[in-house]
Parts: structure tokens; sequence; C-alpha cells
């Protein structure tokens, strides 16, 4: 149970990004997408879950967010 959803929002606060990792996988650079220079635009969604229930979320939370 290492496993995290995360988001990365807008000035608006809605997310235009959202992930799963470990570690420190929420502030770093994956493919072109780059962690907002404010870190209080960046968000743990749940923690503590395991890769398959991260993942579960994950494709929840960008159902409901696009």
């Amino acid at each position: 149970m290492i496993y995290y959803t995360y988001a990365y929002l807008r000035e608006d606060r809605t997310p235009y990004y959202i992930g799963k990792g470990q570690g420190k996988r929420i502030y770093s650079t994956y493919k072109r997408i780059k962690p907002p220079k404010d870190k209080s635009k960046i968000i743990f969604l749940k923690q503590n879950l395991t890769e398959a229930e991260a993942f579960k979320h994950e494709i929840y939370m960008i159902f409901l967010y696009g």
C-alpha cells in the first residue's frame, strides 16, 4: 500500500492532470506534463493504496474531470 493518486491544479483549482504514483513521482516530470511551480497546486487525492486501487481511482477521477 504505497501508491497514491494526485492532481495538478489550474488557477481556478480544477485539475488539468490526474495521475497515480509512488515515492516522489508527484513532483517529477513525466512525458510533457510538468508539475506546477506553485506546490499548493499539487494535491494528493488518495494515499496508501495498492497499485490496483490507485489505477482504478485514477481512471475514475479522469472520468469525472476529463
